[in-house]
C-alpha cells in the first residue's frame, strides 16, 4: 500500500446519502441505461434457450463419462466444454465481459444434480431421521454460501497458479507421495487444477475476441470503443497480475462468473461471497488515482457497473428473490488489528446507493474505535434503506476466536451472504447445512414426545405434562428432547457430509481456497483451513416467550395447571380464549425485561452445549446459528398453538425479532433484550429486523440520533442488525396502489427485495413489525 497521506483525494465530499425510495441515481448515462436493464430482465417471463439446454446436457453426459475416472476430472471436464462452446452475447453499456445472460450461469446444474452424490442425497433416510425431517429439522445442505479468496487471482494471474500447481507436482514427485497411498488422488487433483486455469483463460480469450469482433461490425461507435477497451484489459488479465482498478474488477468477475457456473449456479444453496472488497481493491484505487489514470467520478462507474454484474446471476432460478447475488463486506479491522476504513468503502457505498438494487448486499462492520467519519457514512447508508446488514467486530472476532480461528483470520472474517460469517477464501463452510425446529422441541416436551396436532411420536418419552410439578422438571424434558433430536442430526448430516466429501469435487474453486493446493485436496473433500457445518435454530423467540408464559401462569400465579394448558393448545385455543388472552399478555421478550429476557441467553447456552464438541465428516465443527431466514414458514406450519398466544400453523417469529406487536419500550430495549444472549456462541450467525421511519432520518442532525443507536449496538454486544426505513402508512398504500412505488425496498430476511414483489404474507409480516423513534 503507498504512503497513507495519498489515501485521500484534496476535496473529500460529505458521505453520499440519498433515499431509496426515490429510485436510482447512477453517476453516468451509460450506467443508467445498463441498470435499467439489468433491473427489467428480473421481470422477464424468459425460457431457458434451447441452445443453452442442449449445451447443459452435452455437460452433464460428459461429465458422467468423466466421474468414472474422478470426480475432479469430470468436473474439470464438464467446465472445459462449457467455456469452449458457450455463446458469448456482448451487452452494450457493459464495461466488464463475461456472464451476461442469467441462463449460463446454470449450465453445469444438470451435471451437479447427475453427480454420484446428488444420487447418494436422493436416497431416502432412515426411518426415524425420515419422520423428524420437515418437522424437527430440514437438512443437510453442503453447496453455496461459501467464499473463496477470488481476490488472490489479482495479485497472482493464472500464471502464478500454474507455477504453484507445478511446484506442487513437483514436490509430490520427488518424496514419492504419488506412488503412494492416496498419491492417485493427488495425482488427479492437480490434473483438475490445471484444466480449470486453462479454462479460465478460455473464457477470458473467447471473450476479448467476441469484443474485438463486435467492435468491427458494430455501427455504434461509442459501444465499439467501449469493446476494445474491456478487450484491451482482456489482453493482461486474467493470465497476468492485475494492475489497475479495472483490470482487477474485470479478473475478479471472470473468477467469480466460473466458480459460481463449476458449482451449478446460484440454485443449490446460494451464491458466493464477495470478501472485503474495499480492502483488496483499494490499492489499485490509490495507484490509478496517484498515477493520474483514475478519476474518482470513472471510479464510481467502474464500481456501479461491477456491483450491477452480480444482480442478475441468480434470475432463473426458483429463488432468485431469495439469493440475488452475493454480499461484500466494509469497513471494521484489519488482520494486523489497524481501522480498514478507506476512501474506497465511501465509494462503493455510493455506488450502491446509486444503482438501488436489491443486491448485491453490502454489510458494514462496526466497532467501537472506528473514526467518526466511518459511523456518519454507516449511518447514511443505513437510513437511505436498501436494508443490508450492520455487523458487531466487538462480537464477532471473539466469536471466530473461540471456534478455533487463528486472531489475524478472525479479524478478516466477512458477512457472506444472508447472515452466515465466514473467513474468506480460508473455509469450507456449510452454514446452512441445517435448520432446526425450536419451538417443535419444546413441543415434545409439553407432550412426551408426541406432536400435539397429529400425536405422532417424535422424540422421548419424557413425563406428561401432569407429572411436571415445577418449572426446572418442564427444563429438563425440553434439554432431552433437545437433545434426542440434535443426536440424529448430526448422525444424519455427518454421514451425508462423508458421502459429500468422497463425491464432489470442485477443483476451481479450490485453487482460491487455502490450504487445498498445497494439501493437494479439494476443497468438498476437506482441503480447506477450516471445515465447518452450520446449524441454524429457529423460533428462539417464541420458545423464550413461552417459557416466560409457562413460568408465570403455571408456576408462579397458577393461574391453570400444566395439563390444562396442553389441552388448550391441542384445541388450538377453542374454548380457551380467555387463557389465549393471558398468555398473549405475558411479559414478553424484547422489553429489556430481565427475568425474561435470561430466558434467550440460557436457551443460547444450552444450544451451544449441544454442538461443543461435536465434530463433522471433515474434522471440523459445528457452529451455532440462531436466526431462521424464510424457515420460519415451515416451522410454523407443523407446529401446534404455543404458549406465547400464537395459534397453530401461524409462522413463528422470524429470526431473533421480538413477536409481532410484543415489544413496547422502544428500540433500545430490544437491544438490551438481545445482549442477554452471549452471541460468541453462535458465529454462524444471528439477525435482529428493525423498521424505521423515514422521518427520523431525514436531516444529516436526525442521522447523528441513528449513529447513537449503532454504536448502542455494538456496545450491547448484538451480532447483526437488519434495518428496513419505511413507514406503516406507506405500506398499507403500496399494498393497495403497487404501482405508485416501484422502488420500495425492504428487509425480508437475509435478502432485500421490493415491497410489491412480496407475497401478501411477507407484506403482512414486514407491516406487523413494530415501527420504532429514535
Amino acid at each position: 500500500m503507498l504512503d497513507s497521506a495519498l489515501r485521500l483525494p484534496a476535496a473529500i465530499p460529505e458521505p453520499y446519502y440519498r433515499p431509496s425510495s426515490l429510485g436510482p441515481d447512477c453517476s453516468t448515462p451509460r450506467t443508467a441505461r445498463l441498470r435499467q436493464r439489468r433491473f427489467d430482465l428480473a421481470y422477464a417471463n424468459l425460457g431457458e434457450p434451447e441452445s443453452y439446454s442442449k449445451l447443459a446436457q452435452e455437460t452433464r453426459q460428459i461429465y458422467q463419462d468423466w466421474e468414472k475416472i474422478h470426480p475432479a476430472l469430470a468436473r474439470a471436464r464438464a467446465l472445459q466444454h462449457v467455456v469452449e462452446h458457450c455463446e458469448l452475447p456482448l451487452e452494450p453499456d457493459a464495461l466488464f465481459l463475461g456472464g451476461e445472460n442469467p441462463f449460463f450461469f446454470n449450465l453445469m446444474l444438470p451435471a451437479l444434480q447427475a453427480d454420484h452424490y446428488n444420487q447418494y442425497a436422493a436416497l431416502p433416510p432412515e426411518p426415524l431421521a425420515g419422520r423428524l425431517r420437515g418437522k424437527l429439522y430440514n437438512a443437510p445442505c453442503f453447496d453455496g454460501h461459501i467464499t473463496p479468496g477470488l481476490e488472490y487471482l489479482l495479485g497472482l494471474g493464472i500464471s502464478g497458479y500454474q507455477s504453484r500447481i507445478q511446484d506442487a507436482l513437483a514436490s509430490c514427485q520427488r518424496s514419492g507421495q504419488l506412488d503412494q497411498p492416496g498419491g492417485e488422488e493427488l495425482r488427479r487433483f492437480y490434473e483438475a487444477a490445471v484444466l480449470s486455469c486453462e479454462s479460465v483463460l478460455t473464457y477470458a480469450r473467447r471473450n476479448r475476441q467476441a469484443a474485438l469482433e463486435l467492435a468491427e461490425t458494430t455501427s455504434d461507435t461509442a459501444w465499439a470503443e467501449d469493446l476494445r477497451q474491456a478487450a484491451a484489459v482482456l489482453e493482461r488479465i486474467p493470465l497476468h497480475p492485475a494492475q489497475t482498478l479495472r483490470e482487477a474488477l474485470q479478473s475478479y468477475w471472470i473468477a467469480y462468473v466460473l466458480v459460481t457456473l463449476e458449482m451449478g449456479g446460484c440454485t443449490p444453496g446460494g451464491g458466493l461471497g464477495l470478501g472485503r472488497i474495499d480492502q483488496f481493491l483499494y490499492p489499485y484505487y490509490e495507484r490509478d488515482l496517484l498515477f493520474g489514470r483514475l478519476t474518482r467520478a470513472e471510479a464510481l462507474e467502474l464500481l456501479e457497473q461491477f456491483l450491477l454484474c452480480f444482480r442478475h446471476v441468480d434470475y432463473f432460478t426458483w429463488h432468485q428473490l431469495y439469493t440475488p447475488g452475493s454480499q461484500a463486506s466494509l469497513g471494521g479491522i484489519t488482520p494486523s488489528g489497524q481501522d480498514a476504513f478507506n476512501e474506497l468503502s465511501e465509494l462503493i457505498l455510493e455506488a450502491s446507493l446509486r444503482i438501488n438494487m436489491p443486491a448485491p448486499y453490502i454489510s458494514l462492520r462496526l466497532y467501537q474505535s472506528a473514526p467518526p467519519r466511518f459511523w456518519n457514512a454507516a449511518a447514511s447508508y443505513v437510513a437511505s434503506g436498501l436494508g443490508f446488514p450492520i455487523v458487531n467486530d466487538e462480537v464477532l472476532i471473539p466469536a471466530f476466536l473461540k471456534h478455533g480461528r487463528t486472531l489475524s483470520d478472525a479479524r478478516d472474517y466477512i458477512c457472506s451472504c444472508c447472515y452466515e460469517h465466514t473467513i474468506p477464501g480460508r473455509e469450507a463452510f456449510h452454514p446452512s447445512c441445517c435448520f432446526v425446529n425450536l419451538l417443535m422441541i419444546l413441543e415434545l416436551a409439553l407432550n412426551e414426545g408426541h406432536s400435539l396436532q397429529t400425536g405422532e411420536n417424535l422424540g422421548l418419552s419424557t413425563p406428561p405434562a401432569s407429572q411436571v410439578a415445577t418449572f426446572e422438571q418442564l427444563l429438563e424434558a425440553f434439554w432431552q428432547q433437545a437433545h434426542f433430536v440434535f443426536d440424529r442430526l448430526f448422525h444424519l448430516t455427518n454421514t451425508a457430509d462423508a458421502a459429500h466429501s468422497a463425491y464432489r469435487r470442485y477443483p476451481l474453486m479450490s485453487l482460491f481456497i487455502d490450504d487445498c493446493l498445497a494439501k493437494g485436496k479439494d476443497v468438498c473433500a476437506g482441503g480447506a483451513r477450516y471445515n465447518l457445518t452450520g446449524c441454524v435454530v429457529g423460533g428462539l423467540p417464541n420458545v423464550v416467550n413461552s417459557l416466560a408464559a409457562i413460568r408465570g401462569l403455571v408456576f408462579e400465579q397458577k393461574l391453570v395447571s400444566l395439563s390444562e394448558l396442553v389441552i388448550a393448545l391441542q384445541a388450538n385455543f377453542e374454548g380457551y380464549e380467555k387463557l389465549q388472552r393471558q398468555l398473549l399478555a405475558a411479559p414478553k421478550w424484547g422489553n429489556g425485561l430481565d427475568e425474561v429476557d435470561a430466558l434467550a441467553g440460557l436457551v443460547a447456552q444450552g444450544l451451544y452445549a449441544e454442538m461443543e464438541g461435536q465434530r463433522n465428516a471433515r474434522g471440523g465443527r459445528w457452529q451455532l446459528g440462531l436466526y431462521s431466514f424464510v424457515a420460519n414458514g415451515w416451522m410454523g406450519a407443523v407446529a401446534a398453538a404455543s404458549a406465547d398466544g400464537r395459534k397453530a400453523g401461524e409462522i413463528v417469529t422470524r429470526n431473533l425479532n421480538p413477536s409481532w406487536g410484543s415489544d413496547h419500550l422502544g428500540p433500545t430495549a430490544v437491544l438490551q433484550s438481545l445482549s442477554q444472549i452471549d452471541f460468541s456462541l453462535a458465529p454462524d450467525g444471528c439477525s435482529l429486523d428493525l423498521r424505521f421511519s423515514p422521518s427520523d432520518f431525514a436531516t444529516p442532525a436526525d442521522r447523528q440520533k441513528l449513529v447513537g443507536f449503532l454504536k448502542a449496538f455494538v456496545d450491547l454486544g448484538v451480532m447483526e442488525m437488519q434495518i428496513s426505513v419505511v413507514d406503516t402508512e406507506t405500506l398499507l398504500d403500496a399494498q393497495q396502489h403497487p404501482q405508485r412505488y416501484p422502488h420500495l425496498l425492504v428487509r425480508v430476511a437475509g435478502y432485500s427485495a421490493r415491497f410489491i414483489d412480496l407475497t401478501p404474507a411477507e407484506q403482512t409480516e414486514i407491516i406487523s413489525r413494530t415501527l420504532k423513534r429514535l
